[in-house]
């Protein structure tokens, strides 16, 4: 039984080329420099959600990034 799905995707040309050119000179095939491409893609976006979501709490809450870091500095003071 196959353990990954197949998806299809289409791209210019040129980028195909850059795909493969990147993707040889890490000595990987297309669809593992794609799979990676894609989980650090993934991970970014879920970074940038969750900055925003803190972000959008420490404006609820009165806070300036400063504030944090203060906080950030006494713990590891006590630490």
């Amino acid at each position: 039984m196959r353990t990954s799905k197949v998806i299809a995707i289409s791209v210019p040309p040129k980028f195909e080329h850059e795909i493969q050119k990147h993707a040889q000179y890490e000595h990987r095939t297309v669809s593992e420099y794609v799979r990676e491409a894609v989980r650090k893609y993934m991970s970014f976006q879920e970074f940038e959600m969750t900055q925003k979501a803190v972000s959008k709490r420490m404006k609820k809450q009165g806070l300036k990034p400063s504030d944090v870091e203060a906080i950030i500095e006494e713990i590891r003071k006590k630490g």
